[in-house]
């Protein structure tokens, strides 16, 4: 277990964002719900425990990371487990008690043996005041789990993260400009939406090509620079 000195923070092991911040998620319309359930998880001692399913790359390990390192929490111990990273022969499930927050992270990926100990981990945060965040890239109706387990899961609030729409393209690239300070042009993002992957995952690589790209060859962000980026880009 690794633990973060300047906090009550422990995680296993590998997908743990410090620097993760709600206000730097892209909610769309059809995720605002999810956007209000996740303020109810950090804001309210009384709000249910969730459950969010997502396909890969939508953005569902960021958001367990913004809801850990929210202010909310600062001052109180709080667990994050990466299933799909988690060897057989840790022993992750011991002293649960003493969190008040525990993220489940890819619980799609767990195998029987750790299945038994989830659900004693689950069951001991139902019965205390433990909150609990868990994620999967398969929907709730698709988990192949311990029946306990999935029992208890499906008692929690459970929502799925959706793919952005078509519409709100120009809006996900125009975000991501201004967090990144870049200053594009709106002609410029429609160039980009014309040519970028309507999906939020493609178009955040993206962001990050084009940032390293910028910083690497120490060059503004004009539209001539950008355009060449992208096309040679496209022919590779």
């Amino acid at each position: 277990m690794n633990k973060i000195t300047s906090s009550n923070q422990y995680f296993f092991n590998f997908k743990r964002d410090l620097n993760a911040s709600l206000d730097n998620f892209y909610f769309s319309k059809k995720n605002e719900i999810l956007k209000n359930e996740l303020g109810l998880f950090i804001n309210d001692s009384n709000a249910h425990n969730l459950f969010i399913s997502g396909d890969k790359g939508l953005g569902k390990t960021f958001l367990l990371n913004c809801a850990l390192n929210h202010k909310k929490f600062s001052e109180q111990k709080c667990l994050y487990i990466d299933i799909e990273n988690l060897s057989n022969n840790v022993k992750v499930f011991n002293e649960i008690d003493s969190f008040s927050v525990i993220c489940i992270d890819n619980i799609h990926c767990s195998n029987k043996d750790i299945e038994v100990e989830l659900f004693n981990l689950v069951n001991k945060a139902f019965t205390s005041k433990t909150k609990l965040l868990i994620s999967s890239q398969l929907h709730i109706t698709q988990l192949n789990l311990f029946p306990d387990l999935l029992s208890r899961i499906k008692q929690m609030s459970c929502f799925s993260i959706e793919q952005i729409s078509d519409d709100e393209v120009d809006d996900v690239i125009d975000f991501m400009n201004t967090k990144l300070k870049l200053f594009f042009s709106k002609e410029l993002i429609k160039d980009i939406s014309k040519i970028v992957r309507r999906d939020i995952s493609s178009i955040k690589d993206l962001f990050v090509e084009i940032e390293q790209f910028l910083y690497s060859e120490k060059k503004r962000p004009s539209k001539r620079t950008i355009m060449g980026f992208l096309k040679k880009r496209i022919n590779q």
